[in-house]
């Protein structure tokens, strides 16, 4: 098991060691990535009592204390009741407060977390479509009488299992957060959260050369911060968005190095730019232990849709202001205005902007739809195969690209009319646009591989390839395609 990376468990252990204080948890759903998720950070052997992961089985009985009502709480017909979504949620809303309790009491902790629900991809109530999850937390009174001091339900807005465990698993940290903060509220509230999957970027174009109107959004601004091809993470599954007050210390951040990327559709429609830092400013750069560095191509994958598209529009930018520093035409040097996202040439006036080079990638699987081929590169270690993929060549089509490539590479024809068009993604590194598709191929072909572009290629079944979605966001088009 893979245990997350996030700040929301750092502070959390954080917390309960400068408090100490101790907790345990109980999942059901979140298949142990809330306990692994606390297990992986320094210390945390001092404030953790081993918790629990329990699914409604009637095998389950030991993992739930060996009590048989803790039991019966989960596996009785009452309990397992999904005709409708709103009677599930009930459901766990009573299961979760009765656990926790249970646990809290048992184990003697300070706190016990206890969280349930159905993470996807399907589900029992017919009304029930995408994931939920009840988390609950429950702590010791001034008297030391163990009670629930707070529930909330959590509600995304996918039915992806391991995006959803993930996105679950760190909502309960921060749940407990919350409670630590408020000084141990014993009210029970119930609060529906959505996450942030549904805040998108508004790149507000009409704003780019309003110089005026820019410098007043600077101040109530987040930025992302570029240095050569990395990005400033805050964690594994976090960018490191800073505040106005964190980059104003930079030495060199002058406004013609802010490029303005636009306004999240949040309730304060929080403006978002973008700072490349230059490599003499290294130096400069003090930030807290949190925050590092890291490479943005194998870093932003692991990011929400959110703030893995900030990344990627950052980096586009980024890698465009340096690459073209002198005019196309004349060759004189340019200027950058409209907030970083057009250049200006200082001869002859000429504007442009950044430029995108098409690639396709392609899932190319066997009639039957049984089988797929995959090829290693020699950047790639053993055992790491990839669909294909390569550069759409001047006045090509698309199609053409994926039936090309595949032939080049592999000596596979792709069958005629097969070419469907998945998606897209925008791959800055410097300044591609990812097109992704299927087709289909007889794999009953010989394989003639180019030696100059790949080390291997081949046919694998289903059951060779290791696939494991990361995130609620990403759609997998060549996972389901297969």
């Amino acid at each position: 098991m893979s245990a997350m990376t996030s700040a929301s468990f750092k502070r959390l252990v954080k917390a309960l060691k400068s408090s100490k204080k101790t907790c345990t948890v109980v999942e059901q759903c979140c298949g142990g990535k809330i306990s692994s998720s606390i297990m992986q950070q320094p210390g945390s052997s001092s404030i953790y009592y081993g918790g629990s992961i329990a699914y409604n089985t009637k095998k389950g009985k030991p993992l739930l204390l060996n009590d048989d009502a803790l039991h019966a709480s989960l596996t009785s017909p009452s309990a397992t009741k999904k005709d409708t979504k709103d009677e599930y949620i009930q459901s766990k809303l009573e299961w979760t407060a009765i656990t926790s309790v249970a646990f809290c009491e048992s184990l003697g902790t300070d706190f016990a977390i206890a969280e349930g629900g159905a993470a996807g991809p399907t589900f029992g109530p017919k009304d029930l479509h995408n994931g939920f999850a009840v988390l609950t937390v429950a702590g010791r009174d001034d008297d030391n009488t163990v009670k629930v001091l707070k529930q909330k339900i959590v509600e995304t807005d996918t039915n992806c299992r391991q995006g959803n465990m993930s996105y679950f698993a760190k909502s309960a940290a921060d749940l407990l957060l919350e409670v630590m903060e408020e000084g141990g509220q014993k009210e029970t509230s119930i609060d529906h959260v959505v996450p942030n999957e549904k805040v998108v970027l508004d790149r507000a174009t009409h704003l780019r050369s309003n110089s005026t109107e820019l410098s007043k959004l600077e101040k109530e601004a987040k930025f992302v911060l570029v240095k050569k091809n990395e990005i400033l993470f805050r964690s594994s599954e976090e960018l490191g968005l800073l505040s106005y007050d964190e980059v104003s210390a930079f030495r060199n951040c002058e406004k013609n190095q802010l490029t303005f990327l636009g306004l999240l559709s949040d309730e304060a429609k929080t403006p978002i730019f973008g700072i490349d830092i230059k490599d003499e400013d290294d130096s400069d750069i003090s930030l807290e232990e949190n925050y590092y560095f890291a490479d943005t191509r194998t870093n932003a994958p692991f990011l929400s849709s959110l703030e893995n598209g900030l990344a990627l529009h950052m980096m586009a930018y980024a890698n465009w202001q340096r690459r073209s520093c002198f005019c196309p035409l004349c060759g004189a040097p340019q200027s950058i205005i409209h907030a970083g996202t057009t250049q200006k040439c200082t001869s002859c006036n000429t504007l442009s902007w950044p430029r995108q080079d098409p690639s396709m990638i392609a899932s190319i699987t066997s009639r039957c739809g049984k089988r797929i081929l995959l090829a290693r590169s020699k950047r790639h270690p053993p055992k790491v195969h990839t669909v294909l993929a390569g550069f759409v060549e001047a006045g090509e089509t698309f199609e053409d690209a994926v039936a090309r490539e595949t032939f080049e590479e592999t000596g596979i024809r792709i069958d005629e009319g097969s070419v469907k068009y998945i998606g897209s993604q925008p791959w800055p590194f410097p300044q591609s646009s990812m097109i992704a598709f299927t087709a289909t191929a007889d794999d009953e072909q010989p394989l003639n591989i180019d030696e100059n572009e790949l080390v291997d290629a081949k046919w694998f079944d289903r059951e060779d390839v290791i696939f494991e979605p990361f995130d609620p966001s990403k759609k997998s088009h060549c996972k389901n395609a297969y």
